[in-house]
């Protein structure tokens, strides 16, 4: 009969990371304090409803980090409810803001 041996185990070791990688996050991108250029429209699927738009990026990715509670949770909500209450949401420029 064979015994077994036991093994010990040692703690993996950590990766590094190259020197040239990037450290900008979508946050970065996509900001909300400056003029949105994109926005991820949820078209509602009734007349009585109302649609709802989300800064994003060209792509229709959304920074949730840079998005207030209030419209991080609208945006939940919307991605929730597509086939419910909105349509699968489409990307749409936004129109530049008019200052006085």
């Amino acid at each position: 009969m064979t015994q077994l041996q036991p093994t010990i185990a040692t703690a993996p070791t950590a990766l590094s990371v190259p020197q040239s990688a990037s450290k900008t996050t979508l946050a970065d991108i996509v900001r909300t304090d400056d003029e949105p250029t994109h926005l991820l429209h949820f078209e509602p699927l009734s007349a009585q409803s109302a649609g709802l738009d989300i800064p994003c990026d060209p792509q229709g990715r959304v920074g949730l980090d840079a998005l207030g509670d209030k419209l991080r949770n609208d945006y939940f909500f919307a991605r929730a409810l597509i086939g419910r209450l909105f349509a699968k949401p489409t990307v749409k420029q936004a129109l530049p803001l008019m200052h006085a």
